[in-house]
């Protein structure tokens, strides 16, 4: 059988159709799509290459900022803080419940001097003068550390001392000044708040609201005795402990209650009617 010329072109036809199909839809469309997808992966990474400059600048900014504030947390443990040496009026918690026990009637007393030191300032008379809270009649050794430094109720210890109202007379330069000089007073973070002043000038009176805060420095606590010992006293909670940053706003209301002035080692002189009474301030840190 002879095949005709129109049959062979169409089965030519044919072979090429197939031919170019099976070039086009296995070969160059998916190389098409791939090479679209590359670029846009491409695309993709040079744009977030182009982050890196920026993300290296804000992580340079934030290590800076946290630079700053251990530094300035550092002036505020140098000078806000009491020392951890009771010999130099401040507080150490390495020691064991019985000995902080007697330590914390020692560092109640140095902070009355202090603060006695702190009443002075200006050339005010007081009037009605604030005291410290010693430890009360009825706590245990081994429950000093959760009520007198409010740890572990807190994440570190701190001593938080509401002292109520102050009053105090003089002149209103004498008396501002007096206020003023609570804001660069050693060892303490101190508020004095709500002055009122009353009375005929020179002769004024003024009223302020007072409060204490001091963070307490050391690596450690003593570890807890164990219950039972010593007449079923425990000792002081373990735990590690440190001057980390803060978090400014745990201060809150409250503070550990009076102590009783007739315990041994605590409770100094009231400050009611002193005029230019009460000791030397605490020693400087070594």
């Amino acid at each position: 059988m002879k095949i005709s010329p129109l049959t062979i072109y169409i089965i030519g036809a044919s072979f090429f159709v197939a031919i170019v199909s099976f070039g086009f839809f296995m070969k160059y469309l998916p190389n098409s799509q791939e090479a679209e997808m590359y670029q846009q992966n491409l695309e993709a990474l040079q744009a977030e290459a182009n982050k890196l400059p920026k993300a290296e600048k804000r992580r340079e900014e934030a290590l800076q900022m946290v630079a700053d504030t251990s530094a300035k947390w550092r002036q505020v443990v140098a000078t806000k803080t009491p020392s951890n040496n009771v010999n130099t009026g401040g507080i150490s918690l390495a020691v064991n419940a019985w000995q902080l026990s007697v330590d914390t009637r020692k560092f109640r007393n140095n902070v009355q001097r202090l603060l006695n030191t702190q009443l002075r300032k200006g050339g005010v008379e007081v009037v009605n003068g604030p005291y410290i809270p010693g430890i009360e009649d009825n706590v245990r050794a081994s429950d000093i550390l959760a009520s007198y430094y409010n740890y572990p109720a807190l994440p570190f210890p701190v001593v938080i001392y509401d002292l109520g109202q102050v009053t105090v007379r003089g002149t209103y330069e004498q008396i501002t000044a007096h206020v003023r000089a609570y804001s660069s007073m050693p060892q303490f973070l101190a508020v004095a708040d709500g002055l009122a002043i009353t009375g005929t000038s020179p002769n004024l009176t003024g009223t302020y609201n007072l409060q204490l805060v001091g963070f307490i420095r050391g690596n450690n606590i003593f570890p807890g005795l164990p219950e039972g010992a010593g007449g079923g006293q425990g000792g002081a909670q373990g735990g590690m402990m440190g001057m980390g940053g803060p978090p400014m706003g745990m201060m809150g209301p409250g503070g550990p209650g009076r102590g009783a002035p007739g315990m041994p080692g605590g409770g100094g002189p009231s400050m009611s009617g002193m005029q230019g009474a009460g000791g030397a301030a605490a020693p400087g840190e070594n």
